[in-house]
């Protein structure tokens, strides 16, 4: 691949750890972002340990190997690094994935009820939202990522019990746009809940034909563009907040 398109994939990863923290997914110094490196599979770029999502930049990106090895870069890896490489072991089709701890998906996480359409967001996750369970605690082997893994199956995500979510993508763009339609999705139906009563909810089929209009590949790249023009925004401004919830 050319230079041109690696370091085109660098600063896309670099902006989605922007745009992740600017929409609340930050967590001081935890939670991560990766994608394959173009015409490498069996390697990726990775956020590093030790940096909040909002200060990483081109210099602090790690190459890792599938086996969770550190090629290049100075700074630490993080522990659950078997997230990404397990996944991507697993998963062909999966070019970026994202790992965070938002605080609506976590609560959400630990009610034991299936997340519903309740706005355009559930909507996305009608067919499958897996939830992890074996462990609350890092994913700090390939065991645990393997089973992680196996529970996210075919699907874009999953929630972490007491612990997180996971999100996949054919592109960075995809990945970090369902980390925050996720947890959206889970704080409208908390809120929804919070009020008391039962749930209208649409049809199966309404809420499908809704989900197949609205989240298409391209229009995830377009929304992802979107936040990548307010993270410029901010940064010439002086901001370093990234963006803002959606």
């Amino acid at each position: 691949m050319s230079s041109a398109m690696v370091r085109a994939v660098r600063k896309r990863l670099v902006n989605g750890c922007r745009v992740l923290a600017g929409h609340g997914q930050g967590d001081l110094i935890w939670g991560h972002l990766s994608v394959r490196m173009p015409g490498e599979p069996d390697k990726l770029f990775i956020k590093p340990a030790g940096l909040g999502l909002e200060e990483i930049d081109d210099e602090h990106l790690i190459v890792a190997d599938l086996d969770g090895n550190r090629l290049t870069g100075r700074w630490p890896m993080h522990a659950e690094v078997f997230i990404h490489t397990e996944i991507f072991r697993r998963r062909a089709d999966v070019q970026a994935v994202v790992h965070t701890h938002p605080s609506h998906a976590v609560a959400f996480s630990a009610l034991g009820v299936p997340l519903q359409p309740v706005g355009h967001e559930g909507a996305l996750f009608i067919d499958g939202l897996p939830v992890f369970s074996q462990t609350s605690d890092l994913i700090v082997n390939a065991e645990l990522g393997r089973a992680l893994a196996s529970t996210l199956g075919v699907e874009r995500a999953a929630l972490m019990r007491n612990h997180g979510i996971v999100t996949v993508g054919q592109s960075i763009g995809e990945a970090v746009m369902t980390a925050l339609l996720l947890e959206k999705a889970c704080r409208v139906q908390l809120l929804a809940m919070s009020a008391g009563g039962g749930l209208v909810l649409p049809a199966a089929a309404d809420a499908r034909a809704k989900r197949d209009r609205l989240y298409r590949p391209a229009t995830f790249e377009t929304a992802f563009d979107y936040c990548e023009r307010l993270v410029a925004a901010r940064a010439s401004t002086g901001c370093s907040c990234g963006g803002h919830g959606p």
